[in-house]
């Protein structure tokens, strides 16, 4: 096993480690706040929820003087909070914190000085963090890291991040400090290595404007997907951009050469996860496959060919969540997220296949695939999807039509969503991840409605005498109208309807309903005679009653 760099808290700590409103601050001054700080803190864990970057290393560099741990956990609930110090016996600090919770409001920085800066050394195996998983794929878990991983993975990921001048680079980031990817890059990264970090404001693309103009070049920004496309969508101006690093969801190739195009820097990847941190890279509008870090390894499993051991210096191994193949002894090609295959019909694909093709739909600002159940369907205690939909994010110039012609060049019909569902935006965390219990709470919110109850149109409707004499039709308005009366809407403008077969006095029928919104309602009726369908599509003032 490699030697393990400097252990001490800071390396080399005379330099900036952080660029901020007020100057430059150094690895000393940090030193002292931080003696000061851990002079108020009690003896136990700490649930670190600061946002505000120098906020956060404080209290992380404050607990390890402790010889404590921090907390880090991307669900900020309450309830979710409360478990976490009963669990550990923990203190929360942060932002805004309800009275319920045990917490520790820091002083004003001017307030935290100590004549103490001395930069001790921590054991490899001091336990520095409690990181939780997102909770993309189930419950989160709880993933123990210990000092002289965190080490050395910094400088495994130094040469990615300061690709020309490491002692000079400014890190900026629009991710929070508390998840794993904004832990490594903006925190740790800075301590370990001579790169420094911009604290300060920085989530919206007038945000990152203002600290590229006010912090030393060059830049590496520390990104997302999601807000990587705000800032295309917005032309957001970033000059003296060296690299944009992008994690936590895949990241569209289009979006990576719009942004290339746009802010004259590569865009890269980091694969990596809470349980391994991050572990290697790629530029995403090249075909190359992922590079491992130097120093790190991917064995495969011998008890299970889909698997792979991820071997890092002085950390634990751990199993890849995603299904991979292997090119030579340090590159690799994504296969699949394990749990993410779906079947129908005898047909397999992925979400993770099918929202990439969704998210390459020109205009659109956001998306993802999900089952499609019923209300019924949701009763039982695990359905099983035949039927899919997709979660939409989209300005009102892109219709659902044109979204399912771009989607049938690359989507098999059988996977083909049954209808979308216009958001103003997806349920995502921090980092851009949508979380099981987030997509679950949509899945449940826009269930079908499927259980009308059967009905039909008597012969004594007193639409029907003089209809039809001899061969008694139902009118269609009076189906529309009972229709509209079982879906609960108030449509006052109709442009378009069909009706592919007719309806007799008496027929039982069952409605079945979707909305696609973009102003259009697709409805099944059912009747003995087979199935009777139609397409109303409605202008102007439209919407539904409680």
């Amino acid at each position: 096993m490699p030697a393990l760099p400097d252990l001490s808290l800071i390396t080399t700590p005379g330099r900036p480690v952080f660029h901020t409103a007020a100057g430059p601050l150094c690895g000393t001054q940090l030193l002292s706040h931080a003696w000061a700080l851990a002079e108020r803190l009690p003896e136990r864990p700490i649930i670190n929820l600061h946002t505000n970057l120098v906020q956060f290393t404080l209290v992380f560099l404050a607990a390890m003087m402790k010889g404590q741990y921090c907390l880090l956990s991307s669900n900020h609930a309450v309830s979710q909070l409360m478990a976490l110090q009963r669990a550990h016996g923990a203190l929360c600090t942060g932002p805004s914190l309800p009275e319920s919770l045990a917490s520790l409001t820091l002083p004003p920085l001017a307030e935290l000085t100590s004549s103490r800066q001395d930069n001790i050394q921590l054991p490899a195996g001091h336990e520095a963090a409690h990181v939780f998983t997102s909770g993309s794929t189930g419950q989160a878990k709880v993933h123990k890291k210990r000092w002289g991983e965190l080490v050395a993975r910094s400088h495994a990921a130094l040469p990615l991040l300061a690709p020309s001048r490491p002692d000079g680079t400014t890190l900026l980031g629009t991710v929070p400090p508390y998840h794993m990817y904004g832990f490594e890059t903006l925190i740790l990264q800075s301590l370990h290595t001579p790169t420094a970090t911009a604290s300060g404001p920085c989530f919206f693309p007038g945000d990152v404007e203002k600290l590229l103009d006010s912090t030393p070049s060059p830049h590496t920004l520390i990104t997302t997907p999601i807000h990587l496309r705000s800032l295309t969508t917005a032309r957001a101006r970033l000059p003296g951009l060296e690299r944009i690093i992008s994690a936590s969801a895949p990241l569209p190739r289009e979006l990576a050469l719009e942004a290339e195009e746009r802010f004259h820097a590569p865009v890269m990847e980091i694969y990596g996860a809470t349980e391994t941190g991050s572990i290697a890279s790629r530029r995403t509008v090249s075909p190359d496959p992922w590079q491992l870090y130097d120093g790190l390894t991917l064995t495969a499993d011998p008890t299970d060919d889909q698997t792979h051991i991820c071997m890092a210096p002085h950390a634990t191994p751990h199993p890849l969540n995603d299904v991979i193949t292997m090119q030579g002894d340090r590159h690799f090609h994504l296969v699949d997220r394990k749990g993410d295959l779906l079947k129908i019909a005898g047909k397999r694909t992925s979400y993770g296949a099918l929202n990439k093709a969704l998210l390459q739909t020109d205009g659109l600002l956001d998306g993802c695939f999900a089952p499609l159940f019923s209300e019924e369907d949701l009763k039982e205690d695990q359905p099983e999807p035949t039927r899919l939909q997709a979660f939409i994010v989209a300005g009102t110039e892109v219709t659902t039509t044109a979204i399912m012609r771009a989607l049938r060049q690359h989507v098999d019909p059988v996977f083909m969503p049954r209808r979308l569902v216009r958001l103003s935006r997806l349920p995502r965390n921090p980092v851009g991840k949508l979380t099981r219990q987030a997509l679950e709470g949509l899945i449940r919110d826009h269930a079908e409605k499927r259980a009308h109850p059967p009905f039909s149109i008597p012969a004594s409707h007193p639409a029907l005498p003089g209809h039809f004499p001899g061969n008694p039709t139902v009118p269609g308005i009076t189906l529309l109208e009972r229709i509209f009366t079982l879906l609960e809407l108030d449509v006052r403008t109709i442009s378009t309807v069909k009706f592919l077969s007719v309806v007799r006095p008496g027929d039982p029928m069952q409605l079945l309903s979707s909305a696609l919104g973009n102003g259009q309602i697709r409805f099944t009726l059912h009747h003995l005679s087979g199935p009777l369908k139609g397409t109303v599509i409605l202008r102007g003032q439209a919407g539904s009653q409680p």
